[in-house]
């Protein structure tokens, strides 16, 4: 006759110990791997005296600032008008969305995908793309020129205006921006 195997609660509980054992030599062992191949990003990321770290946008803000754009773009289609992609017509737009109050101060989301359709419309303007862009403060998403140090942070430039009661027209603050910005850029000089 064959002895019956224990089925009791030591047993199992030993078992999963020495599971749980395994797996944490195992996640020992690959740390300094992943770390090693996580490279420079990693690593600053997670040093507290990095000052800045300049990385792609990730898929999930690709998805988002889509999300953020079509939210706009229903706004748009509530005045009957649409986003066109044209700097002067698409700023007029947004500046009409703001005086039609189609946008409650409160609504730091809607604000900010409003933002992001500035910022494209500024990085048309500029050749300026977008990117992650973390420092000391955060993590935000800004447009930059080519390599060079020189940022926007087009997201929150209409929701921080507008929540604080600010009446600026957006037009002239786009102009402001473009000009501005194009002194900093290679051959800036020539755009005075």
């Amino acid at each position: 006759m064959v002895p019956q195997l224990s089925t009791s609660d030591e047993v199992s509980q030993l078992h999963k110990m020495c599971l749980l054992v395994r797996a944490a030599k195992r996640l020992l062992f690959a740390l300094p791997i992943l770390l090693f191949m996580g490279g420079p990003h990693f690593a600053s990321a997670q040093n507290p005296d990095f000052d800045r770290l300049v990385e792609p946008l990730t898929a999930i803000d690709q998805q988002f600032m889509r999300d953020q754009r079509i939210r706009v773009e229903q706004l748009a289609n509530r005045l009957g008008r649409n986003l066109s992609g044209a700097a002067d017509r698409d700023v007029e737009t947004l500046q009409r969305m703001l005086d039609e109050r189609l946008v409650a101060p409160t609504d730091t989301l809607t604000l900010q995908a409003m933002g992001v359709v500035f910022g494209d419309l500024l990085g048309s303007r500029l050749d300026m793309d977008w990117v992650v862009y973390r420092d000391k403060k955060g993590r935000s998403r800004a447009l930059r020129y080519r390599e060079m140090e020189v940022y926007l942070f087009p997201v929150t430039m209409i929701s921080r205006r507008h929540e604080s009661g600010s009446d600026r027209r957006l037009k002239p603050l786009f102009d402001e921006i473009v000009h501005d910005t194009r002194l900093l850029l290679p051959g800036g000089k020539w755009f005075q």
